[in-house]
């Protein structure tokens, strides 16, 4: 089913214009595609509301790191994310991975260096390792999705996540504040999930959330555009026929 309006697909295909993916989903009836969700799982209106905090919520174990080393662990994070001097980042995060053995945000740093080292091999037992030491760490299963999508592997995720479709379902039931990048990242993978397996309402329903945190953030505009083809692809189909 298209929930893009048709006559604004047909206008800017025609003008041979590039396709504005934020301002074709604008077109779409967000009351309508939630309420075909809702009629089918009603349960989720309950398990699927939270609230989002951009204040540091610190993971138990890492709460226990003494202040000296978080500082240095920190800034080899840094490094990470300009991609400097990555080898030596790698035998020093490898060095705290074997002081700290129960902190998953560590091990999360080591798969990113491999990640953006380039050593596919690592970067993918690092994956694995990480989520079978700390099979409740979202951020670890959020890493492996995400590796799952980029290799055409994506019917792996539903087992990963144990079917839980909802972040609220991935922590305590007494849990109801959960910070902005466990929100985003999560509903980042399920809404490309969705859409590559065809499930276009609740790829809306990502859509939708990472919209109203940031309509700009790049995570909203990539899942915008594999929405956008999937729309394509349909209307696509029904045109030739």
């Amino acid at each position: 089913m298209n929930y893009i309006n048709r006559f604004e697909l047909i206008k800017a295909i025609i003008n041979g214009v590039h396709l504005n993916q934020a301002q074709l989903i604008s077109t779409v009836d967000r009351k309508k595609v939630l309420n075909k969700i809702y009629k089918n799982e009603p349960e989720l209106q309950d398990i699927g509301k939270f609230h989002i905090t951009d204040n540091p919520i610190e993971e138990e174990n890492w709460s226990k790191v003494p202040r000296k080393d978080k500082r240095k662990i920190l800034k080899l994070n840094s490094k990470l994310k300009k991609s400097i001097k990555l080898d030596e980042v790698i035998i020093e995060l490898t060095n705290y991975k074997a002081k700290y053995q129960n902190v998953p945000l560590i091990y999360n740093y080591l798969t990113i260096a491999y990640h953006n080292a380039n050593q596919t091999k690592k970067y993918h037992e690092s994956l694995i390792e990480t989520v079978e030491k700390f099979p409740n760490y979202l951020f670890g299963k959020i890493s492996l999705s995400e590796y799952y999508l980029s290799n055409k592997e994506f019917i792996k995720i539903p087992r990963l996540l144990d079917n839980k479709f909802e972040i609220t379902q991935h922590f305590p039931s007494d849990t109801d504040m959960f910070h902005i990048s466990a929100v985003r990242g999560f509903y980042f993978i399920l809404g490309r999930y969705f859409a590559r397996a065809g499930m276009i309402e609740k790829a809306y329903k990502s859509y939708f959330l990472l919209s109203d945190l940031d309509n700009n953030h790049q995570t909203t505009e990539i899942l915008g555009h594999e929405i956008l083809s999937y729309e394509l692809d349909i209307f696509k189909n029904k045109f030739n026929k």
